[in-house]
Order: structure tokens, then C-alpha cells, then sequence
């Protein structure tokens, strides 16, 4: 018993030096919910100004004692405020990402009051106009990404994720607070990166209404694409699984979800996707895009995003939604539910095995009776999953299914 209660005590010890914080029972992980869901200090910055959007700068988490802040665009539609105020969007960037005022205007455009905030401490203007060329830091910047989690090593205070993390729930607190939004119409949305923060975030803050992870999402550690295989086995991997991968808050995620990914992306390939929307309490939608580039103007295009929100906040139409798809011999079906018309199904198959990044998908009509969609399997298809079009123009998908 001496032994093991040594052993025990050890490994107490090396957590409380991992974290860097008191050891506390928490569904929020490492943050501080207390403090970040108060109105942070900002004031309005002429920096980087557009026409019809505020740049401003809030206050975030100190690093070593020095001050933070934080660049952001933030925008309302145009026309009279309705009542209760406009639903709002926190929107989350990916990897060299900045705040991003067409991302705001996008938002803006379909309804939402939107704020975009730069999450590596800078201006999103860069020194010349060379787009190489570095982004100009703000006065008090914070810290910046190194690499796929590369700071794992380092106190999770003084790491970039858990101040990214912090970052986007500051600015959900911050638009909150402003006249002109309603705020329990809130939703959280990123891309590439920003999908992976999204995928913590919404299981951290619990004043979301709705999440969109666009590409990046949860149990990297799992995965064969370039994020998972950079987390290497042991001490990396387990810092990543206990307080950043999404999958670490799932369990706290009762909202509706939209997940949005390609059939080949190399960052965040499709089980991962999958194993995230499943692993959520709330309903969930998929969207797998043929083939879908990766990148903020791809990732922000799929009008399907904007329809997924305003099914939750604004009282419209749901996107179609899928059962499980089944197979039986050579013959795959998937039953489904749609508010709008139905007007065009197919069926996605590849015949790969091995990196999901790599295989090659092809695509088949396939058939619709009443709210069935059903297809025949082709000879050596290894793995498929079925679409659904609507009279809107909206595409989403079943879950992948496996050929055995």
C-alpha cells in the first residue's frame, strides 16, 4: 500500500506540473469560466479599418504577466435592429488565418451580427502587400502557434491553444455584451484550425446555441492525416487528449452541430469527422464535399452553413437529416427526413484502403423512393455514403458506411 500510494502521489505531482494550475474537478478544463465570461476591456481601433465594420481591441488572458489584447472585426446587418437583437456568430480562423472582415460580412449578409477576431496577436494587415510578407503584431500580442501543438511540453497556461481557447470565449462574452445582439441566439464557427478550436470551445462554453466545425474537429490523435500524425505517441498525445482535443468535452456538447469536411481532406480526414459528430449529445448534420478544397474562402461558401444556423436561431427551414445508411449484400440504403423537397440523392464510394487522405471517390446516382435513398454497392467499394439535395440547392450527407 506505501508503494502504491507513493506512485500515486507522483503522478498527482507530475499533472498539477503538467497543467500549471491547481488540480480542480471541471467540465470547462483548465479555463476559467468565471473570468472569461465577463465583459472583457475594449475600446475601437481606426488599425485596419473597413468601411461599415468596427476593428477593436478587448483584453485577454495575460502571458508572463504582460497584457493581451486582441484585434477584431465585428459587424451588424444593415437595417433596423429587430427585436431582441440580431443573432450573433463567433467566428473562429484556421491556420494563417487572421480576423477576417469579408467572414463578417458574410454573416452579416444572412442576418447575423459577427465578430472575427486574430488569434495570433496581429493587425490582419501585413508589412507590404506581398501576402508572404508578415502580418504587423498589435502593441500587447500574446502568443503565437507553434506548429501542430509543439509547445505540449511547456505549462498549459503558456500555451497558444488554451489562449486560443480563452480568446474566442472572451469574444463570444464580448458580443454579447453589445446593444444590437440577441444574446441567446449565439453560435460558434471555425475553419481548418478554427474547426479543432470550435470542436473544444463548444464543449467548454455553454452559452452556444449552435456550432459549425469547418474541416478540423475532434480525436486527432486517432487520425492519419497531417495533425494527428504529427501528435507523436506518449507525453504529446495524452497533453493533446486531456485538455485541447475536442474530444476531452463532447460529453458537454448538447447542441446542434453542422459538421462540414471534404472527402480528401489531409488535415482532418473523414473518420475523425465522423467519430466527433458521433460522440456529441446534441443532433447532428454532416456535409462531405467531393473533393472539397481546404481553405477560409471554401470553408465560409457552403450556403448550407447559413441555412443550418437559421433552422436553430431564426425559425428556418432544417436541413435534410439522415438515419444510419445500412447494407445488406450489394444493396446500401440510408432512410431520411426533409422540411423542404427532396430533388436530387447520389451515392459516394471509394475502392481504397489505407491513408484516407489518399483514396480516390467516385460518384453514382442513386435511387429515391419516398424517404429512402438506396443504391447498388459496385464491385470492390471499400467504403460509401449517400447525399441528399434539396429544392433550396442544400446538400448534406449521411455518415460514411463501411463495405465489409
Amino acid at each position: 500500500m506505501p508503494a502504491l500510494f507513493t506512485n500515486l502521489s507522483k503522478l498527482l505531482l507530475f499533472v498539477v506540473a503538467l497543467a500549471g494550475f491547481s488540480i480542480r474537478a471541471s467540465s470547462a478544463g483548465p479555463w476559467d469560466l468565471v473570468s472569461l465570461y465577463k465583459v472583457p476591456v475594449w475600446e475601437e481601433t481606426a488599425k485596419a479599418a473597413k468601411p461599415g465594420i468596427k476593428g477593436v481591441l478587448y483584453d485577454s488572458i495575460q502571458v508572463n504577466g504582460d497584457r493581451v489584447q486582441v484585434f477584431a472585426y465585428y459587424g451588424v446587418p444593415e437595417g433596423e435592429t429587430p427585436q431582441g437583437g440580431w443573432p450573433a456568430v463567433v467566428c473562429v480562423h484556421g491556420g494563417g488565418g487572421t480576423a477576417f472582415d469579408e467572414w463578417v460580412k458574410k454573416w452579416n449578409d444572412h442576418g447575423y451580427a459577427a465578430i472575427s477576431m486574430d488569434l495570433e496577436g496581429h493587425y490582419p494587415m501585413r508589412e507590404t502587400e506581398d501576402r508572404r510578407s508578415p502580418r504587423i503584431p498589435t502593441e500587447n500580442p500574446g502568443l503565437r502557434r507553434l506548429g501542430i501543438f509543439k509547445n505540449y511540453d511547456d505549462p498549459i497556461g503558456k500555451q497558444w491553444y488554451y489562449h486560443a481557447v480563452a480568446q474566442s470565449i472572451l469574444a463570444h462574452s464580448l458580443i454579447r455584451s453589445f446593444p444590437k445582439v440577441n444574446p441567446d441566439k449565439t453560435g460558434v464557427t471555425g475553419i481548418s484550425w478554427g474547426g479543432t478550436l470550435t470542436s473544444t470551445i463548444m464543449g467548454v462554453d455553454d452559452r452556444f446555441q449552435f456550432a459549425i466545425p469547418v474541416y478540423g474537429c475532434g480525436f486527432l490523435a486517432d487520425s492519419d492525416g497531417n495533425q494527428g500524425l504529427a501528435i507523436k505517441p506518449g507525453r504529446y498525445t495524452e497533453v493533446v487528449n486531456q485538455f485541447f482535443d475536442g474530444s476531452a468535452y463532447f460529453e458537454n456538447v448538447k447542441i446542434p452541430t453542422l459538421w462540414v469536411n471534404g472527402t480528401n481532406d489531409k488535415h482532418f480526414p473523414m473518420p475523425s469527422t465522423q467519430q466527433s459528430a458521433r460522440a456529441v449529445q446534441g443532433p447532428t448534420t454532416m456535409r462531405y464535399e467531393l473533393r472539397m478544397r481546404h481553405g477560409h474562402g471554401p470553408g465560409w461558401a457552403p450556403e448550407e452553413i447559413y441555412a443550418f444556423a437559421d433552422s436553430i436561431v431564426r425559425d428556418g427551414t432544417p436541413l435534410t437529416r439522415f438515419e444510419v445508411p445500412e447494407l445488406d449484400g450489394d444493396r446500401a440504403w440510408v432512410d431520411f427526413e426533409s422540411a423542404a423537397k427532396v430533388t436530387g440523392v447520389n451515392v459516394y464510394f471509394t475502392r481504397d484502403a489505407g491513408l484516407w487522405p489518399e483514396r480516390e471517390w467516385e460518384e453514382a446516382p442513386a435511387s429515391l423512393s419516398g424517404s429512402t435513398i438506396s443504391a447498388a454497392m459496385p464491385e470492390g467499394a471499400t467504403v460509401y455514403y449517400f447525399s441528399a439535395t434539396d429544392e433550396r440547392g442544400l446538400m448534406v450527407s449521411s455518415e460514411i458506411g463501411l463495405v465489409e
